[in-house]
């Protein structure tokens, strides 16, 4: 274990095997914030979906470039807690999940949309984040920087619902989100959790949860 500060070549710079060229965002070199939008749902333009689509446009009309990923229409397997990542923070796992790090690290924003089962994440969001553990270990075992130099200003924003009418069933999904955007040094800039939606369409009859999905993707991206 070392304290010494990681090469100017370190992750979020260096040619890497996850390097995705067609990524908008993991390549974005220009002052323009970007929001990348994670869909963890199982359910195709279900409720999280729906919610997440109206931050995107809400970013977007503020300027923002938007990108979204639904997890569900991509191959990802489980953290294998084969540590080998130890050392170099880059997961040895051959998957879909490779083409997700530098969209990560090169978004500005985090959008991550989730429902409630049993008072967590989807599994879906739930293997995606624990995928970062290649980036857990790369700062707090390694003792390396995610990013030289700092990149300040990014926030990451949590969208779920649940189907019961308890409010604390969100607090382990907020957790989870807080942890997540602590190792990806996003600032964790809250949360709209939303009640008694369950079945599919069921947020179109909320009053207020689209329009302030929306201003949420908007304020997100305005500086400060």
């Amino acid at each position: 274990m070392t304290d010494a500060p990681a090469p100017q070549s370190q992750i979020a710079n260096r040619q890497s095997p996850i390097a995705n060229p067609q990524s908008q965002i993991a390549n974005r070199k220009s002052p323009i914030p970007t929001v990348l939008g994670i869909a963890g749902s199982s359910r195709r333009d279900g409720n999280t979906d729906r919610l997440l689509h109206e931050a995107l446009r809400g970013a977007a009309d503020a300027g923002a470039d938007t990108e979204l990923y639904a997890i569900r229409g991509h191959k990802l397997i489980p953290c294998a807690a084969c540590d080998r990542c130890i050392s170099t923070g880059r997961c040895v796992m051959k998957d879909d999940m490779q083409d997700v790090y530098p969209k990560l690290l090169g978004t500005t924003h985090l959008l991550f949309a989730s429902p409630i089962y049993f008072t967590a994440v989807s599994t879906y969001a739930k293997m995606l984040i624990d995928r970062c553990q290649c980036f857990w270990n790369l700062k707090y075992v390694a003792r390396k920087p995610l990013f030289d130099p700092p990149r300040p200003g990014r926030r990451g924003l949590l969208l779920s619902v649940c189907g019961s009418d308890r409010p604390w069933m969100f607090d382990g999904a907020r957790r989870t989100l807080k942890a997540l955007c602590d190792v990806l040094e996003l600032e964790y800039a809250g949360d709209h959790c939303y009640i008694n939606v369950d079945t599919k369409d069921d947020i179109l009859d909320h009053p207020t949860a689209l329009a302030e999905a929306y201003e949420a993707g908007r304020t997100l991206v305005q500086p400060g």
